[in-house]
């Protein structure tokens, strides 16, 4: 499904930490595979659904694991662990695109204590977990998408007003600050973030590479880097991309598959200590259900 698609191609990002190296602005020239930098760069336009199959009746089961450290403690770990069967309910088309909502139903939880917890550890424990459940697969947030354009987008509760089959007006007005939770074709672009925040460092990576500037930090953005085969419940997963999203304490990293959607996440944060992994267990599509 991929075509040529012209773009002005400045190779914008030649930067090294607050070092620009100047190069001479380029003729415009097709894109190729790992030309293009931002997603705002890519002009090919494609359907998402043909990547990730969102549709009314698809269920992924996951398996979570989330590994917590007592009052922060990486000595003291309270570990839980469940099922999620996410469900495409209903599917709408608006202006913005198409909206698909689910739901998460969770089974099966389970909590291991650590052996050497203390009476006040335990009641942490309790008031952080037992009384309050999971609700979603770890590492993996979205319940309801957007897809607008080549992106999808993670559509909160609050952002679809179901009545009136529309997305809310404060959500809609933030969409340039949102930030795709997929971008497609994954393999076009190196990066992407939020609108507002592309065109923000790309027009200061242009002063950059004119001597006028620092290099963007390029602070916030989901990085494409690599195809790899991943093992999880649900088999082998061959070829599956490899996207990571640095932040301070750790990072979270996602393994997608087109045609089948997510198969793996892993959250980690080391500051006060985390882990969290889900992993593909099942994919049951609509017309296998019946």
């Amino acid at each position: 499904m991929r075509g040529p698609a012209s773009i002005l191609c400045l190779s914008l990002i030649a930067c090294a930490g607050a070092q620009c190296r100047r190069r001479p602005a380029e003729p415009a020239k097709p894109v190729t595979k790992g030309d293009a930098s931002f997603r705002i760069e890519y002009q090919e336009k494609v359907n998402p659904l043909e990547y990730f199959p969102l549709a009314v009746g698809n269920k992924w089961t996951y398996a979570s694991t989330d590994r917590t450290g007592v009052n922060g403690s990486s000595q003291s770990v309270v570990t839980t662990r469940w099922i999620t069967e996410h469900v495409i309910t209903a599917e709408y088309d608006i202006p913005e695109g198409k909206v698909f909502l689910g739901q998460f139903l969770i089974r099966d939880v389970r909590y291991e204590e650590p052996p050497d917890a203390n009476e006040t550890q335990l009641r942490w424990f309790r008031d952080h977990f037992r009384d309050h459940p999971p609700s979603r697969p770890a590492g993996l947030q979205a319940k309801n998408y957007l897809v607008a354009g080549n992106c999808v987008f993670d559509l909160e509760d609050e952002g679809w007003e179901a009545a009136a089959k529309r997305l809310a007006a404060r959500y809609r007005e933030g969409l340039s600050w949102s930030e795709p939770i997929l971008f497609f074709p994954l393999d076009g672009v190196s990066r992407w973030s939020s609108r507002a925040t592309e065109e923000s460092d790309y027009q200061a990576g242009l002063l950059c590479e004119a001597g006028k500037g620092p290099a963007p930090d390029l602070v916030g953005y989901w990085e494409v880097d690599k195809r790899e085969d991943v093992e999880v419940p649900y088999g082998k997963v061959r070829d599956a991309v490899y996207l990571i999203y640095p932040h301070l304490g750790g990072g979270e990293q996602v393994w997608f598959k087109e045609g089948l959607g997510f198969v793996k996440a892993v959250l980690i944060h080391s500051g006060s200590y985390g882990e969290w992994e889900t992993t593909l267990v099942d994919f049951t599509p609509a017309q296998a259900a019946r």
